[in-house]
């Protein structure tokens, strides 16, 4: 793989964790840009780079992303909280040409873990008694709530299973279960409206990422979980999703990047 020019948009945590992967890898740091004076004063060396990874916050995500294909910039980005933007962002990059890769988890286990939610969730489709529930945890600087992650975990579920047509949060109102204790120490789903999959939240400490998708009955519970260790993964994710995207055009996501 030829050497990459990287402009870091968003230079916190995750920022300096993808910068770490990226010149473990080869790749060269462009810029670094983490307040919007930032963008100009790094306007030369961001004209030199090849690609963007965006980690940054809900609130500008897709100003910078737009800053990005102003300047014909392909553009990974990792930051999540702005679905309601998504669409409109896909559709500017379509009609002109541009390249995006966004998704709310770039770890590849994340991808391999969301795969086996949608096989397993088909499974309980034909088994009534279980219950579906979903858990996040995440350190208490995390700004959305439930986590991108979790929403789309949700999402395949949702695409397995034609008992349940909607996701619900849930308020936190238990403690979040560790490494050791997966399985719900009352024998009990969180309650939500009928027809909707249960999505509990919970910010503790600096957790960097639990997801647990449960299938409960009244003998039994079955616990399919995904816990990061730090943050290396998703960095490392990020800088293969940069290496991908250059030379392609459209809105792409992790799961066209690895091909299921």
């Amino acid at each position: 793989m030829e050497t990459l020019r990287i402009a870091l948009s968003g230079y916190g945590r995750m920022g300096k964790e993808v910068e770490k992967a990226a010149l473990s890898a080869g790749h060269r740091i462009a810029c670094r840009i983490d307040n919007p004076q930032d963008w100009e004063q790094a306007s030369e060396n961001l004209k030199k780079s090849d690609v963007v990874i965006d980690f940054s916050s809900p609130s500008c995500v897709t100003e910078n992303i737009s800053r990005c294909f102003d300047l014909h910039l392909p553009v990974v980005v990792g930051t999540t909280g702005w679905d309601s933007r998504k669409q409109e962002i896909e559709d500017r990059c379509r009609r002109e040409g541009q390249a995006i890769l966004s998704d709310s988890n770039f770890s590849i286990g994340v991808h391999l873990f969301l795969a086996t939610a949608g096989f397993l969730a088909s499974l309980m489709d034909l088994q009534p008694q279980y219950e579906a529930a979903i858990e996040e945890t995440h350190h208490v600087h995390k700004l959305d709530k439930p986590s991108g992650t979790a929403i789309s975990l949700a999402r395949k579920v949702l695409s397995r299973m034609d008992r349940y047509d909607r996701w619900e949060a849930m308020e936190e109102n238990a403690p979040a279960r560790t490494g050791s204790d997966p399985v719900p120490p009352q024998g009990k789903s969180p309650e939500a409206a009928p027809g909707a999959i249960p999505v509990k939240s919970f910010r503790e400490g600096e957790t960097v990422g639990i997801h647990n998708l449960l299938f409960e009955s009244g003998a039994d519970c079955i616990c399919l979980r995904h816990q990061a260790k730090s943050r290396q993964g998703f960095a490392l994710g990020a800088i293969r999703a940069a290496e991908w995207l250059i030379g392609r055009k459209g809105a792409f996501s992790m799961a066209d990047m690895l091909g299921f």
